[in-house]
């Protein structure tokens, strides 16, 4: 794939599945301190959402969060990899849950026989861990993560709202 494909690639939106777009621009958020809870929310999202190579959209819905006072960081010892991670700055731990929605490309679902408005699947995460960490650029980050339920499939997606 070319640098132009790439770029093109970048700027797909959710309107192919018939969902809303994934956030995939992260915010420069550089508070000295944790962020309100629906920043960390979009700093969740733009890690995990994504239009991947199967072209298949993946959305994260239902996202609650609670996160920890300020901890150490722990380097290596660190429950998920960290990117850009400052090592001296404090880290806060994540918990809580969210829906993995994962859509197929509505044509591809009828070309399989499928009805196409019935092209995502959902699977519950009920127990999410995960971190929020200053980088070494002065911006916060987070991600989270954890073991997905058994999938519905031969879903619609989820609202654009």
């Amino acid at each position: 794939m070319t640098l132009v494909g790439l770029a093109a690639y970048a700027q797909q939106s959710g309107a192919q599945w018939g969902a809303r777009n994934p956030v995939t621009k992260c915010a420069d958020i550089t508070s000295k301190t944790l962020p309100p809870v629906a920043a960390l929310q979009g700093l969740v999202r733009c890690e995990r959402e994504t239009i991947n190579a199967s072209d298949e959209l993946w959305l994260v819905e239902d996202l609650v969060i609670k996160a920890s006072k300020p901890r150490p960081h722990m380097g290596r010892g660190e429950y998920m990899t960290m990117p850009d991670s400052d090592v001296k700055k404090p880290v806060h731990s994540l918990q809580g849950s969210f829906t993995w929605v994962v859509c197929r490309d509505p044509k591809a679902v009828k070309i399989g026989g499928g009805n196409p408005a019935l092209n995502c699947s959902r699977s519950r995460v009920e127990k999410a861990q995960g971190a929020c960490w200053m980088t070494v650029f002065g911006t916060w980050r987070c991600n989270m993560t954890g073991p997905s339920g058994p999938a519905q499939t031969n879903l619609p997606p989820p609202p654009k709202g």
